[in-house]
């Protein structure tokens, strides 16, 4: 079993480096040259300034060095809804802690569709990089302030099969699911056990129905221990991805050869995990969680989460 992870954190991720390649660059985001080179649709850098200027708690453009174009939408291997993701590179790194990067994540995020935050059909993700070195191990990275590509764009040939080019990825897969699939398997159990126990108990009175009734506080009890189990799990996942991509300095990032490899195939573990909907349904999960239990009425809503 692959020993994963350690603690949780709050990251989604477009598939990309295992999705079949399209023809160019995103076009809705990108000219491309005559040269074949790639660079900003030309409303693209006021659109996202015009974005990062929303944020009121600081001015992110003024303490910015670098902002950063990053990910799959720097490559050929972009889905058509896949974020966009934006980080900007804080001229002072050390002033900034977790909690305020964090900060910083949610408030966009939360705000994205009052503010329009989309080119064409893809969402701006806006984050404060405090490890600049690792968007130089992501499928390309554009600096936007200076024009500039940093590393990039990646384009795979047409003719790629992700499949089997991560062929030796696949069986890590299983193993890295194992345990959700128990986990999700024993909260599928817990919930049709309650719906028995509660259809039951509907029919009787007395004693016995107080009976039923303990039994049907035990069973979302343990739902909560399930959900809780899983989310832990989660965590682990995206643990690992970020330990993973995290290089000493930028020259590190550009020519270790075994770095590279490393994040390469974690990160094809983590997006095939994404891809079968792991993340989504342990979060939707968790969020029914917010206050700490699960209630009678949040029973139908586990059930609707996880398609039964």
């Amino acid at each position: 079993m692959i020993e994963l992870f350690e603690k949780i954190l709050k990251l989604e991720v477009g598939e990309s480096s295992i999705d079949y390649p399209q023809k160019d660059l995103d076009s809705s985001v990108w000219i491309k040259k005559e040269d074949s080179s790639y660079t900003p649709q030309l409303d693209i850098r006021d659109k996202i300034e015009n974005l990062i200027k929303n944020y009121q708690d600081k001015d992110l453009l003024s303490i910015a060095e670098e902002i950063h174009i990053v990910g799959s939408i720097a490559s050929n291997q972009y889905l058509d809804d896949c974020d966009i993701d934006i980080h900007i590179i804080p001229k002072n790194i050390k002033d900034w802690s977790e909690e305020e990067v964090e900060e910083v994540t949610n408030w966009f995020n939360k705000h994205r569709d009052e503010m329009d935050g989309f080119i064409g059909s893809h969402p701006v993700e806006i984050y404060i990089q405090v490890e600049p070195s690792q968007d130089l191990m992501s499928d390309g990275c554009y600096d936007l302030l200076n024009d500039r590509w940093l590393t990039g764009p990646k384009i795979v040939p047409m003719d790629l099969d992700p499949y089997e080019d991560y062929s030796h990825i696949l069986d890590d897969v299983k193993d890295a699911v194992e345990d959700a699939d128990l986990l999700l398997g024993e909260l599928k159990r817990d919930v049709i056990d309650y719906e028995v126990i509660k259809q039951a108990m509907e029919r009787m009175a007395g004693e016995n129905k107080e009976k039923l009734l303990k039994k049907l506080q035990d069973k979302l009890s343990e739902m909560e221990d399930d959900i809780e189990a899983l989310y832990k799990e989660r965590g682990e996942w995206v643990d690992k991805r970020r330990k993973a991509s995290k290089p000493a300095t930028p020259e590190e990032a550009l020519e270790d050869v075994k770095l590279a490899k490393r994040w390469k195939d974690t990160n094809a573990l983590f997006k095939f995990v994404n891809r079968y909907h792991y993340l989504r349904v342990i979060k939707d999960l968790k969020e029914l969680l917010a206050d700490d239990e699960i209630t009678p009425d949040e029973v139908s809503k586990i059930k609707n989460i996880m398609g039964m």
